[in-house]
């Protein structure tokens, strides 16, 4: 049996059968079609269930492996699948997020290079979009979105643990891609091409599974109307260049060409200055 180029892992959990003909149909309409999609159920509920067993009888790609809930995000069962995969990379897609048809294929050509990469992704609003999405801890550091990162599967079985249940206090995400970061043989790239839409979680519990269907519905049927999508594009790029003349050559307390020692002198003299206007 032929091995596939890439795995897909979709973890989902609960009532998302509602999403996943929207992220499952953007994985299939990709410019590569040699994968197959696992999606790994963490305590879902019979519709769920339902709506999978649909999807499975329409593409043999499609398997399911249903779990029960587990305490955290299910990751030692996310770690128990990969065992049994063969495909040379795993991608990684989010029940709430939606692939442009490009990402694989740009994650292909970084995992011929690299070990661990990531894509970029465009931020959803109700009705704009916001260029690339990065760490809050980190202005210049990726956040490695799961629905972004894609890696060898050689590169996985070389890990101290793979996937394991993460503490509270940290995102699951970082907490495994910690592994491969600091993985002395790990190659790690993160492109700048925007290639996943990221639908807005929201403060917990964030938007409804419902609410996030219809965002869903709505941005895929800007992605079919490709003058509209150019202009949502064009929009985004608008925003992002804004933002850097704005921080780089515009801001009124801008340092440029001062030591260290002499930043606090002249941010203070700056603030005078504004408070005198």
């Amino acid at each position: 049996m032929k091995k596939p180029l890439f795995t897909i892992l979709l973890p989902t959990s609960i009532d998302r059968g509602h999403l996943l003909p929207y992220s499952i149909r953007s994985a299939q309409n990709q410019t590569i079609q040699d994968f197959e999609i696992w999606i790994i159920g963490d305590g879902v509920n019979d519709f769920t269930r339902s709506v999978i067993q649909e999807l499975m009888q329409a593409d043999e790609r499609i398997r399911f492996f249903d779990f029960p809930k587990h305490p955290r995000r299910g990751e030692e069962n996310r770690h128990e699948v990969l065992q049994k995969a063969n495909s040379r990379n795993i991608a990684y897609l989010t029940d709430r997020d939606y692939w442009l048809p490009h990402h694989l294929e740009t994650l292909d050509r970084y995992l011929q290079r690299y070990d661990f990469a990531s894509t970029l992704n465009y931020d959803v609003k109700d009705d704009f979009l916001v260029f690339g999405h990065k760490n809050l801890d980190a202005w210049d550091a990726p956040s490695w979105l799961l629905s972004c990162v894609g890696h060898t599967l050689d590169m996985y079985r070389k890990l101290p643990y793979g996937w394991r249940t993460t503490p509270k206090e940290l995102y699951t995400d970082r907490y495994m891609w910690e592994q491969f970061l600091v993985h002395q043989e790990c190659k790690s790239y993160c492109g700048l091409e925007p290639t996943v839409l990221w639908i807005k979680r929201g403060d917990h519990p964030g938007l409804s599974t419902l609410e996030r269907k219809e965002l869903l519905i709505k941005w895929e049927k800007i992605l079919n109307d490709p003058l509209e999508w150019q202009f949502k594009k064009d929009q985004a790029l608008h925003e992002m260049m804004w933002d850097y003349n704005f921080l780089h050559r515009n801001h009124p307390i801008l340092i440029k060409g001062r030591k260290p020692s002499q930043v606090p002198r002249e941010v203070l003299k700056k603030i005078k200055k504004l408070l005198s206007r």
